[in-house]
């Protein structure tokens, strides 16, 4: 008999049906919820988690334009266009510096998808 998890609302079921997509393709992501302050995170997989070097409950409810992963090299106008992406509905690709919970440089692409 299979295990039931949680409530099955709408919102629950797409939220689990993009993270199989997305789990298959070795990707490294995470989910926010843009109805709450600073959006903060309700999912990362495991790939985020060693791409960066934080735990899982280390970083979630942290606001998803990743405020922990800045660092020297991060350009401020770099992370005003992810926040500015985030208030707005346009998808906006933004290649950032992070850094790794250990101090290295981490250069990925931060894609925004505000969609409600």
């Amino acid at each position: 008999m299979p295990v039931r998890r949680g409530h099955v609302a709408p919102q629950n079921t797409f939220l689990g049906t993009i993270i199989r997509k997305f789990e298959g393709q070795n990707k490294k992501f995470i989910i926010a919820n843009a109805r709450v302050q600073n959006c903060a995170i309700i999912y990362c997989n495991d790939g985020f988690c060693e791409m960066t070097g934080f735990s899982r409950p280390d970083v979630m409810q942290k606001p998803c334009t990743c405020d922990f992963l800045h660092g020297p090299e991060t350009k401020r106008h770099h992370v005003a266009q992810i926040a500015q992406a985030l208030l707005g509905s346009e998808e906006r690709k933004v290649d950032v510096t992070y850094y790794h919970k250990d101090g290295k440089v981490i250069s990925f692409l931060h894609l925004c998808q505000n969609k409600f």
